[in-house]
């Protein structure tokens, strides 16, 4: 179980990386924030998918918030009930809004959807329902997700599912609202990366509350992109040279996302100890607009190489496509991989 310093400090890292990729954006009195990453960045690959949300402080309560995984991916819906799916670590508030928000994490788990039949949040039948399972001071909250694939309809021509949360408004105190203002929330087994390359549009649709009231806002609906670039690969090769008794290493390091370049990020290369805590940065070189960053390095001894990019989340253009009246931010989320170590020869 994370201690709650590092559940604050996890929290706080991605909601400045939101702000940060927001910045340009027009705000106003609601500006949702949302941005998603894969653990697995290959064409077809499967595996963890992190969904981030924000809502600023000053913003109006969220009422309902709906989430669209894009066209393409294979969605995984048939778990049995009580199946963990994955974690989610938050900040929430309960009861009125004035109320401090509170660090809390928990689980993502499957439930029986017949059990959920006459919601009102998203009423009918669905395919799956997923319960956040958030424990604070003693006392558990379960916020369920209802889950739906989309093959048919306006909303297949840009999304493969469809996933739904309501929050009680906390401007009445009946019933006693929840309010979230972050969650870091991880799913597992459940997408299947497309298998075509392209840059893939995750789409968020947040409603808020008038405030003071417990009636939806529809006039201020927004929506935000996280654009994921598949496949994400970060590769390095060291050729051996040599010029009279020294001996180099042509070290190239490349970074690409949807088979493009990713320019302008810098590698740092590493060498002289026996793991990357004990080495010594020998070269920090740019990646060019192919995404390949090149350096030659003098080697002493037969030894492993390692090579980093640190890649920030970057603005996106806009919301592709327009589903809301308003695009509140568009982000880009790293490649991941950006670690490789590499054995030279002397």
């Amino acid at each position: 179980m994370t201690a709650p310093g590092s559940v604050r400090a996890l929290i706080f890292g991605f909601a400045g990386a939101l702000a940060l990729a927001s910045a340009g954006s027009a705000f106003g009195a609601y500006n949702p924030l949302l941005l998603v990453g894969e653990t697995n960045p290959a064409l077809g690959g499967t595996g963890s998918v992190r969904i981030f949300v924000q809502v600023r402080d000053q913003d109006d309560a969220t009422g309902v918030v709906t989430l669209y995984s894009p066209r393409g991916y294979g969605v995984k819906l048939d778990h049995p009930a009580g199946t963990e799916l994955g974690t989610v670590i938050a900040f929430i508030r309960v009861g009125p809004i004035s109320t401090a928000r509170q660090a809390v994490q928990g689980t993502v788990r499957a439930d029986d959807p017949a059990r959920h039949a006459l919601n009102s949040c998203a009423p009918g039948a669905h395919e799956a329902v997923w319960v956040m399972e958030l424990t604070l001071a003693g006392a558990t909250y379960r916020l369920p997700i209802y889950v739906d694939r989309i093959t048919t309809g306006a909303e297949a021509a840009y999304a493969s599912a469809r996933m739904r949360a309501c929050f009680a408004s906390p401007y009445v105190s009946v019933p006693q609202g929840v309010s979230l203002t972050y969650a870091d929330l991880t799913v597992e087994e459940v997408f299947t990366n497309p298998g075509q390359p392209g840059m893939y549009p995750w789409n968020g649709v947040f409603v808020p509350y008038a405030p003071g009231t417990a009636t939806l806002n529809t006039a201020l609906v927004a929506q935000s992109t996280a654009y994921i670039g598949l496949p994400g690969t970060f590769t390095v090769t060291a050729k051996r040279k040599r010029r009279g008794k020294a001996a180099f290493a042509v070290v190239t390091a490349c970074l690409r996302e949807a088979g493009q370049g990713v320019r302008g990020i810098t590698v740092n290369i590493y060498y002289g100890g026996a793991d990357v805590f004990s080495s010594k940065k020998v070269a920090s070189p740019r990646t060019n607009a192919g995404g390949c960053a090149t350096t030659r390095i003098r080697i002493r001894r037969s030894m492993v190489l390692f090579a980093s990019a640190r890649v920030p989340i970057r603005g996106a253009p806009g919301c592709t496509p327009a589903i809301a009246p308003s695009c509140s931010g568009a982000s880009i989320y790293p490649p991941s991989g950006r670690f490789r170590p590499v054995r030279i020869k002397r």
